[in-house]
């Protein structure tokens, strides 16, 4: 190994029974959420007495406590999250886990004794992103899931910063922080820690449109026999997901990791085989080592239960409402017992409930309580999700009166945000920009033509985009170059070579979407844009962004109205791109899946949500059957003060005639049919009697 230091067990806590669970089992370290801005935020959290608490008591045992405020924020909800850091600056947790740069910025500002860590969900997947961040007081960088071991061990190699990976536990089936899925479909973002989960769900795909299956629901990840390998080169963090599971789920995933950790240097054969024995009970999906050891791997889905936890004990086969509940026959009791908890699954997936057992009776039934909203049915699957005999007396972490533990966010005042004067290396033209990502467009855009012209490039089409420019009207000075959001450690090395190659031949302006593209191009004496998916929500994300001289900020798809014009009033230092048209890449899957399902279109089941999907050899797309667009509201943008407009083409196939009613829509302000207003109007999913409260508290 590479230290006398162990690695670190890092474990999650949703829960005080899960908190209580993880520590009595062995856990290094646990993270936990707050109440606000955490990307779970459906677990039970923590208020801010039980956190100061926790902290104490945590470290009285020599173990460690990290906060997760790993979702973006709002430019309203600024002073919010100034308080949130104050008040942990106070309390002094071991770690802050962060999603947005603009709570890095607030941290770095005003409270630089906080130990910050980048969360997963900032997508860093190379020693280029991570070496940018710990510029700016990053102690450790959660990495990516999409990585392998190879990769992890080049960038352990090329970094001095601590990382952490994550060991078991559910996968997202996109690339993290780029899922845009559940927001597209009523604000629920997994940005905010909302996600729906719409991954899971059942779909019919167009080459077998009779046959539903969970096409995107990814099996479990579990690295429990590569533990050995991974601590051999250097990771300093093993980290367990799972702040929505249950406290028995927590107690069995820590007490089979610390088993493993503790013993597989005398015998790792007997060490794997009875951890592997503990985790038989986690109640939760197949597992997978996901990449880790094999970029092609086959068996990352299960199309037939993969969007389920819990171990199958049977399905419906008679159904009876009495006085007291229902009692319901099952083809099969598979090893059910009183006081367990099952989940019953109807037929189409649209409902799912999870009852206690109350008795076990003859001839394979079971009674259950009534439940208002929910029919037991015929074939309907039943899951066993816990079971009722799981106790133990863990010593109890968070005390019975926490009347002695005072600390909380106060409202104090943000200090004002120093502004910084941009030179940009060429001053962008005012007017319609348009995104496409097939060369053989720009012969249609010569129809209209933009005043610049966003090329999304990737090693497929890079080539031929240099070959059909000199075909065309346009010259090096009308492109903007566009990369992708997912940069991993292989790339950053064809990344290079790309760079040298476009500045050679006269390309001067980029928009980068991911913090290791940046760490490269800031050598280079070009324009740097801020992608959507950096993440620009608010006015410290945009200083995060000044601090590296850039001026132009393309704006999140997902961001709205109030918040658009609340940046744009406050972030004078930049200046923005606004997407008004977009197919928007709903979720980006690496590797490319493969099979016939995934070549055409792919519909939801229970909403009839249609997507197409979009192959590359390195990735696959989905794409909406419905774009977005807000076109009839440019006027009102200009009348903002927002000059600079995105048309995104990149993934739909346009003719001249479309092409042309879209810039005309564009141009008189005109609304489109047919199209989604996204998160215009509304803004993100949230409590809004919790957050008119807390607005009314900053005023």
């Amino acid at each position: 190994m590479n230290s006398n230091k162990r690695i670190e067990l890092l474990a999650p806590a949703g829960s005080p029974e899960a908190l209580d669970a993880a520590i009595g089992e062995g856990a290094d370290a646990i993270y936990l959420g707050l109440k606000d801005f955490n990307a779970r935020a459906r677990a039970k959290n923590f208020s801010y007495k039980q956190f100061e608490a926790i902290v104490e008591k945590v470290h009285d045992l020599d173990k460690k406590v990290f906060v997760t405020l790993n979702t973006v924020f709002e430019e309203r909800e600024t002073q919010i999250m100034y308080n949130i850091l104050k008040y942990l600056a106070a309390v002094k947790p071991d770690g802050v886990i962060v999603q947005d740069l603009g709570t890095l910025a607030l941290a770095h500002n005003y409270f630089p004794d906080l130990a910050l860590h980048a969360s997963t969900q900032m997508n860093i997947s190379s020693s280029e992103g991570v070496n940018l961040l710990s510029k700016y007081n990053v102690k450790r960088v959660v990495l990516s899931r999409e990585l392998d071991f190879e990769q992890i061990k080049e960038i352990r190699k090329n970094t001095g910063s601590e990382l952490e990976i994550f060991a078991h536990g559910a996968l997202c089936v996109s690339v993290s922080g780029a899922c845009l899925f559940s927001s597209y479909f009523g604000g629920k973002s997994a940005n905010r820690g909302r996600c729906t989960q719409a991954c899971r769900r059942l779909y019919n795909s167009t080459s077998s449109p009779n046959d539903s299956k969970y096409l995107f629901s990814l099996n479990d990840l579990s690295l429990l026999n590569r533990i050995p390998e991974i601590e051999e080169i250097g990771i300093n963090s093993l980290k367990l997901e799972g702040r929505m599971k249950s406290y028995q789920y927590i107690a069995t995933v820590v007490k089979a990791f610390r088993l493993m950790i503790d013993t597989y240097p005398a015998d790792r054969e007997t060490a794997y085989e009875k951890a592997k024995a503990i985790l038989e009970n986690d109640f939760a999906r197949k597992k997978t080592e996901y990449l880790f050891m094999d970029k092609n791997n086959p068996n990352i889905t299960s199309h037939n239960r993969s969007g389920q936890t819990g171990i199958y004990a049977g399905s419906i086969v008679s159904h009876e409402k009495t006085d007291t509940g229902y009692i319901i026959r099952l083809d099969k009791l598979n090893d059910i017992s009183t006081g367990d908890t099952i989940r019953i699954q109807s037929n189409d997936d649209k409902k799912r409930v999870s009852i206690k057992i109350r008795k076990i009776m003859d001839n394979n039934s079971v009674l259950i309580d009534l439940q208002e909203d929910f029919i037991p049915a015929k074939g309907n699957e039943v899951f066993i999700i816990s079971k009722g005999d799981f106790y133990h007396n863990y010593t109890k972490i968070i005390p019975k009166s926490l009347d002695r533990y005072k600390k909380h966010p106060a409202i104090t005042k943000l200090p004002t945000l120093e502004k910084i004067s941009i030179k940009p290396v060429s001053k962008l033209p005012e007017g319609l920009y348009v995104k496409i990502n097939k060369s053989a467009d720009l012969h249609i855009l010569q129809s209209e033509k933009p005043a610049k012209v966003i090329f999304h490039v990737t090693k497929s089409n890079i080539d031929e985009f240099f070959s059909n420019i000199a075909k065309t009207q346009f010259t090096v000075d009308d492109f903007i170059i566009y990369f992708e959001p997912y940069f991993d450690y292989n790339e950053q090395n064809t990344f290079k070579d790309y760079i040298e190659k476009l500045i050679n031949k006269g390309f001067n302006a980029f928009i980068f979407n991911n913090l290791g593209q940046l760490n490269l191009l800031k050598k280079y004496d070009v324009e740097k844009i801020a992608g959507p998916f950096a993440y620009t929500f608010n006015s410290y994300a945009a200083q995060f962004f000044n601090d590296f001289h850039i001026k132009y900020i393309v704006t999140p798809i997902e961001s709205n109205k109030r918040n658009l014009y609340s940046l744009n009033e406050n972030a004078k230092s930049s200046d923005f791109l606004i997407t008004i048209f977009s197919y928007p890449e709903l979720f980006q899957i690496i590797p490319k899946l493969k099979g016939i399902e995934y070549e055409k279109q792919v519909i939801d089941s229970q909403n009839d949500y249609c997507f197409s999907v979009n192959s590359t050899k390195e990735k696959t797309s989905i794409i909406p059957e419905i774009p977005f667009s807000i076109s009839d509201k440019v006027n009102n943008l200009k009348g903002k003060g927002f000059k600079k407009f995105i048309i995104d083409l990149a993934f739909t196939n346009i003719n001249k005639n479309t092409y042309k009613q879209i810039i005309k829509a564009v141009k008189n302000s005109e609304h489109m049919e047919k199209t989604s207003r996204f998160n215009w109007k509304d803004g993100f999913y949230f409590d809004s009697e919790k957050h008119s409260t807390e607005d009314k508290e900053q005023k």
